[in-house]
């Protein structure tokens, strides 16, 4: 379980990273033909990363909620 909760880390880290570049991209000029299509591009970029980082936020919270519960921790051998 620790291990499937550091991979979810991992990966909301690497997609709010990816959020962070696209708004950097956003606040550059833009030497592009049509600037109107790029904003569209972007914000269609945006609204996916944000919809997949909710759900690996939930996923992290599901994680650390199951590991902080008593009755999940492995029971020793007896």
């Amino acid at each position: 379980m620790k291990r499937r909760l550091i991979r979810a880390r991992i990966a909301l880290n690497q997609t709010i990273q990816k959020i962070l570049d696209v708004n950097r991209n956003r606040k550059r000029l833009s030497f592009t033909n049509d600037p109107i299509q790029r904003e569209k591009v972007l914000d269609e970029e945006l609204r996916v990363l944000n919809k997949v980082a909710q759900q690996q936020a939930k996923l992290v919270e599901h994680y650390e909620n199951a590991l902080a519960r008593p009755d999940s921790w492995p029971r020793p051998l007896s």
